[in-house]
This record gives structure tokens, C-alpha cells and sequence, in this order.
């Protein structure tokens, strides 16, 4: 008798909790609400997106030295293993990940200045920093760290490099303060 009443309070209270329990809602395709949604991707996929992350460490680094020429050569290489990661991966969040990153790196390949450049590299690295910021431990097996500059930028790139931001017009005056996230 004490058994049978123990069971069924434990099977009601489970019953309560599963049907008052608030069910998260994730944005859906369409929406650009990347921060609210997981963000997972396939082995397959992964692949790819590590191709994206070498091509996307070499623009900052090309856009921290300043050379142009060979930034739209780069952002074909992000564009193309983007294009891949959608092909491979289903539909969903990492899809629309991979969308969003080869938007930007079409933008960045056709870029004809400087600002449209940044501008195109900001879409890209807002692309990826949901991923990041949800899997962090990501960030340290890249090898990356996310830089925050005083002018609001923020950026991934290396954790082995000293901090430069690659927005700052005039190199020899870098932004006075960045900040680094470490994981």
C-alpha cells in the first residue's frame, strides 16, 4: 500500500512537471534571431567549417597588414567551403549559419572599398560568434579568442597573435582599449 502511494505521487509529480514545464520556442529559418537558436553541425560539415576558419584568419590578418589583392581570393575560398557546409549540412541552424557566412563572404569578394570590406567582414564574423559563444570550447580547440575593441567591433582571431584590430584606418594608432575572451 505505502508503495503504491510512493509510485503514483512520483508519477503525478512527473506528469506536472512535464506538462507545465516551459518549452523553449527557437527561431525559425527566415528570422535572424542566431543567438536565441543551438547551433550544432555535422562531422561533415565541420570539415568545412574549419576550412572557413583558415580562410577567415587569413583576411584578418591580411586586413590588419592592409592588402586588398588577395582578400577577394581568400573570401572565394570562405564562399566556396560555406557553399559545401550548406550542401552537407541539413536543415536548420547550422544551415542558416553557413548562409549567413557565405552572404558575407560574397560581399567581401566583391567589396570595392575599405568600409564595404569591414562591413562584409563584420556580417561574417556575426555569423560565427553565436557558434562560438555557445560552444566555447570550440574556441580553444581553433585557437581562436573573440576581441572586442573600444569602437563596439568584435572579431576572432588568434590566440597566439598580439591583439590588433583589424578595423583601425591608421595602424599606428590601434584602438586604445580591446578586450579578449579566452576560453
Amino acid at each position: 500500500m505505502v508503495k503504491y502511494r510512493y509510485v503514483r505521487r512520483v508519477v503525478l509529480f512527473l506528469l506536472f512537471w512535464v506538462f507545465h514545464c516551459p518549452i523553449p520556442v527557437f527561431a525559425h529559418e527566415g528570422h535572424d534571431h542566431m543567438d536565441d537558436m543551438i547551433i550544432t553541425i555535422g562531422k561533415r560539415t565541420y570539415i568545412h567549417f574549419q576550412t572557413i576558419l583558415m580562410g577567415y584568419q587569413y583576411i584578418f590578418s591580411y586586413m590588419v597588414k592592409g592588402g586588398t589583392s588577395e582578400i577577394a581570393s581568400l573570401a572565394q575560398t570562405v564562399l566556396d567551403a560555406a557553399a559545401l557546409g550548406i550542401q552537407t549540412e541539413p536543415e536548420g541552424p547550422g544551415q542558416h549559419m553557413m548562409q549567413h557566412i557565405l552572404e558575407g563572404a560574397e560581399s567581401l569578394k566583391n567589396a570595392k572599398n575599405v568600409t564595404e570590406r569591414q562591413e562584409a567582414f563584420t556580417s561574417i564574423s556575426n555569423a560565427l560568434f553565436p557558434f562560438f559563444k555557445q560552444w566555447p570550447n570550440q574556441l580553444m580547440r581553433s585557437r581562436l579568442k573573440i576581441c572586442r575593441c573600444k569602437g563596439g567591433h568584435q572579431w576572432l582571431q588568434p590566440d597566439n597573435c598580439p591583439t590588433t584590430c583589424p578595423y583601425a584606418l591608421n595602424k599606428s594608432s590601434n584602438c586604445l582599449t580591446i578586450e579578449e575572451t579566452i576560453y
